[in-house]
């Protein structure tokens, strides 16, 4: 004979086992995500390595809406080009289009962490840059670290933002 006692054992060992049968949810970007908000180049923070197109002025701005992070990039280049650039992509590793941006036509974002986010930027299917973004503490700064788009080493190229 089933008791009341036994079928509140039987639910609370069946249900966590249910529980992992169900599918994961699409990850939803955080508020407090590191590209979320309005920023402004820092270049005197801002150090560039070899082979990178150098910003004179770059705003962004970046909003969570749901699963995706939406963001535009307004930046004048070293040689007066302006260029926006935009994207609204899931951080869940799956490539979204980009427009604006030369060279490159699709983002894949990851947030291995919530004061981190992972991109890396596409060319016909080839990688073609990636970075980290880490917002500060007190999210007043972005820092973007290049890194290599396979092994996700450091490179040169730190670049600085302040919120506005």
């Amino acid at each position: 004979m089933i008791t009341r006692v036994h079928l509140l054992l039987l639910l609370v060992g069946v249900a966590p086992a249910l529980d992992g049968q169900r599918a994961d949810p699409q990850p939803t970007v955080s508020a407090a995500g590191p590209l979320v908000g309005h920023w402004r180049l820092n270049l005197a923070r801002t150090h560039y390595g070899y082979g990178v197109d150098v910003r004179r002025r770059e705003t962004f701005a970046c909003d969570a809406n749901g699963p995706l992070l939406r963001c535009i990039i307004n930046s004048v280049r070293q040689d007066g080009r302006e260029l926006v650039g935009r994207f609204s992509a899931s951080i869940d590793g799956s490539r979204a289009p980009v427009n604006g941006i030369p060279d490159v036509d699709t983002v894949e974002l990851r947030q291995p962490a919530a004061s981190l986010l992972d991109a890396t930027f596409f060319w016909h299917g080839k990688a073609m840059f990636a970075y980290r973004a880490y917002r500060s503490a007190d999210k007043t700064l972005l820092m973007i670290v290049s890194v290599d788009p396979s092994s996700r080493a450091a490179l040169t190229t730190v670049v600085v933002y302040d919120r506005q």
